[in-house]
């Protein structure tokens, strides 16, 4: 626990979750202003029960890219700072110490979320919407699945590979995830060998898009996929047993 968090306070020193709290009100700011006439089923596109699944959206995609951001580099500085070596000298193991930093990286994480979160309750009061209060927390435990697949994922490969490798194979991962019903519709018109590779490399990717749209069903009262959920609870136990199996040969 007290590796857990010494990385959430450097983590808060480092000033994240104030950036967290500004990136929030301007993006909720920004997508709550006057949209015009647009309507869909009958309301207006600047009507917050309509709006939702946009910002649940948006803030999600934050958040996931916040938690890439702070996981990249954790255990690569450690290494470097040979915080390690103080490690071992109390008789830590290498996977609990590399355990304890991705769970440092998650709570981070969680955060900076919630946070997000509270902007969107805060603007929902403000627009009328108290009702949904309650739901929009319960959207938030979602965003906790989506946040944490990031901080595993990434973690785990910061292992085993540079910081910079590591980055640019999970913006990938990040990128695709996150768009990826985009990226389904998208490779339907492919065809041939080059199409098939294709559609089996966006399947590879995490559904983040489907976690993101369950928070905002949850939010409308609208039918919710749990094998969804259940999906993105398998990839963090997966990287999980990476974090536990990885090892480092500086240690």
């Amino acid at each position: 626990m007290e590796i857990i968090m010494n990385v959430a306070r450097e983590k808060i020193r480092r000033k994240m979750l104030y950036i967290t709290t500004i990136l929030g009100i301007i993006v909720v700011m920004v997508f709550s202003t006057d949209m015009g006439s647009l309507t869909i089923d009958g309301r207006l596109l600047n009507d917050y029960y309509v709006l939702i699944p946009i910002l649940i959206n948006v803030v999600n995609f934050l958040a996931g890219a916040i938690a890439l951001a702070m996981s990249v580099s954790t255990i690569p500085n450690e290494y470097e700072r040979r915080t390690s070596h103080l490690i071992w000298s109390r008789g830590i193991s290498q996977s609990r110490y590399h355990m304890n930093l991705a769970l440092g990286n998650v709570l981070i994480s969680w955060l900076s979320g919630i946070i997000l979160y509270i902007t969107l309750g805060v603007f929902a009061v403000v627009d009328g919407y108290s009702d949904m209060l309650g739901y929009i927390g319960l959207a938030a435990l979602i965003m906790l699945i989506y946040t944490a697949i990031i901080c595993m994922l990434t973690t785990a490969l910061s292992i085993k590979l540079p910081p910079i490798v590591t980055g640019i194979i999970m913006i990938v991962v990040f990128v695709g995830g996150a768009f990826r019903n985009i990226l389904i519709l998208i490779s339907a018109t492919a065809t041939g060998m080059g199409g098939t590779i294709i559609k089996r490399i966006i399947k590879i990717f995490p559904d983040l898009a489907g976690l993101s749209r369950q928070a905002g069903n949850l939010v409308q009262g609208k039918a919710v996929d749990l094998r969804v959920m259940v999906m993105g609870l398998l990839i963090i136990g997966t990287a999980g047993l990476g974090i536990l199996f990885f090892r480092r040969k500086e240690a």
